[in-house]
């Protein structure tokens, strides 16, 4: 039956997915699902687009959020099996069409890891342990560069030792993590109403005229909707874990809804404090969450704000861990299953025996986000970039993946409720098909106007990098192409195996066959 099998998996498979343990409930569900959506270290960056970012985060919570919120949870609830969206791509456009969505909507993240996240993590250390001192072996730019790549290479296999261990101690390091960032939003608000009420703000404040949606169709398609949406993700992320929940089928629903209300007011109450407290020439200096919160920490006596300075860094760090490990849990389990269905080789679809998690694709990710991270600080270090310039470079890339994976999992949705209309949907999306489409066509322009804009930005944007636009493009084509000829090998290597493995079955069968007469003679 489709409900209980739609993989037709192999023996070996089998007794790979055999190793999985229930562990998720629906209290660990959402806040799983939590962790991979409040993204703290864009905080910042969007804010300092000023007032017309408010009105679009609401625009894109009613554009994007929901229609995706909705459908996700009609394809969690129908097809929960481990995998997620290459389950879902699977079925609906056939195994190709599922390995390349899986293999985008996995290399974002390592390169998530090593790149925007470790570099936020080596400006928190820099910020607030180090004074923004570069001195700490020399002052040369190898021991500055050594020094980030050792505090990046802690970090990187820190957050790939989470995703290693077994689901019942990395659910708790997800759940950890989502309190510690709340409690960090919780904290930046009240000094920023301090900052605002105690006299600290000189200066302009934006109005609330000034929240009306902007015209400049540059800035919003270009540098808010991306950096928006790409908040906005991470619905799905848990279904990488399917066969890991207890109950999908009730729980799936039930968690986006609580995510999905938390994340709004979890994005919506800071950045508003943000755009209302601060004075307008100081919102283009907030490109992150350090920058705003050093601009309200002033309410505080020195002595206090320094050494709340150390508790941030730190809690940031375990923040940007967690999402960064919750990311590699579900993102690692959907391309070991798209490995042990043949789509990529093999060895990516082994089990840990004893932690029950994908023990080689997850040592793949921490390679992969190594790889990456050294080669961006060697670069950074010893040419012309800056580490602001190398966020916005990692942060495109990851965007306009995840965007083109999404593309896969919104057209996958309506494609399913046509082709298996028969299965039993535990939630539907209202409104008989005219519901579906609508959600699915607002989801998935969504996401095409956003992979567009960020591959292909408006020169304003480009010229804000301080590289060219050749350069700019080069660093996110050229790597996609990259994925796509990766995707194709890895795709063959896969089908390979697999019918290596399905003629040694047959071989294997005929000389039993055989055999046993002689046996019995």
């Amino acid at each position: 039956m489709l409900e209980q099998q739609p993989l037709m998996l192999s023996e070996a498979a089998q007794k790979e997915k055999r190793k999985l343990r229930k562990e998720l409930s629906l209290f660990f569900m959402v806040c799983f699902t939590l962790t991979a959506m409040i993204n703290i270290d864009t905080l910042g960056a969007v804010s300092s687009q000023g007032g017309q970012v408010f009105p679009w985060l609401l625009i894109t919570a009613l554009t994007f959020l929901i229609p995706y919120g909705l459908l996700t949870a009609e394809l969690g609830s129908t097809f929960p099996e481990e995998g997620g969206i290459y389950v879902w791509c699977k079925l609906a456009g056939g195994r190709f069409f599922a390995a390349i969505a899986s293999i985008f909507y996995w290399v974002s993240n390592p390169l998530w890891v090593g790149g925007t996240l470790a570099v936020t993590t080596i400006a928190a250390l820099k910020t607030f342990w180090f004074g923004n001192s570069d001195v700490l072996f020399g002052g040369s730019k190898v021991s500055d560069a050594i020094f980030e790549i050792l505090i990046a290479l802690i970090f990187i296999w820190f957050t790939t030792w989470s995703a290693i261990v077994s689901l019942r101690i990395g659910k708790w390091f997800s759940t950890i993590g989502i309190i510690l960032k709340l409690s960090l939003l919780g904290l930046f608000v009240i000094l920023a109403l301090a900052f605002f009420f105690g006299g600290k703000a000189s200066g302009a404040h934006l109005s609330w005229g000034d929240l009306l949606p902007t015209t400049n169709l540059g800035l919003i398609f270009s540098s808010i909707i991306p950096v928006l949406v790409f908040n906005w993700a991470g619905f799905e992320l848990q279904n990488g874990a399917g066969e890991e929940m207890f109950e999908p089928q009730r729980d799936v629903p039930r968690s986006l809804l609580r995510a999905g209300v938390i994340g709004v007011l979890a994005y919506a109450i800071p950045i508003l404090v943000i755009l209302l407290a601060l004075p307008k020439n100081q919102l283009s200096n907030v490109g992150g969450f350090l920058d705003a919160y050093q601009a309200v920490a002033s309410v505080l006596p020195t002595p206090v704000a320094t050494a709340l300075g150390w508790l941030i860094a730190l809690a940031l760090i375990l923040t940007l861990a967690s999402a960064g490990g919750t990311w590699l849990m579900g993102a690692d389990r959907t391309y070991a299953v798209t490995a042990l269905d043949g789509a990529a080789p093999l060895i990516l679809g082994r089990f840990s025996a004893r932690f029950g998690t994908p023990l080689a694709t997850n040592l793949l990710s921490g390679t992969v986000a190594t790889v990456a991270m050294v080669a961006a600080i060697l670069v950074t270090a010893f040419g012309s970039g800056e580490l602001s310039t190398l966020f916005s470079l990692v942060l495109g890339f990851t965007i306009s993946t995840t965007a083109l994976s999404y593309a896969f999992i919104f057209i996958s949705y309506i494609v399913l409720r046509y082709k298996y209309p028969e299965v039993e949907r535990p939630y539907r999306v209202p409104g008989g098909m005219v519901g579906p489409w609508i959600v699915t066509l607002l989801a998935l322009a969504s996401v095409l106007l956003t992979a567009y804009f960020t591959l292909v930005p408006t020169d304003e944007t480009v010229s804000g990098y301080q590289i060219s636009r050749l350069t700019y493009e080069l660093t996110q084509l050229l790597p996609i192409a990259i994925v796509l000829v990766v995707a194709v090998i890895f795709y063959l290597w896969g089908r390979f195996e697999q019918q290596r493995s399905t003629l040694g079955s047959v071989s294997g069968e005929l000389v039993t066959d055989e055999a046993a007469p002689s046996a019995n003679q």
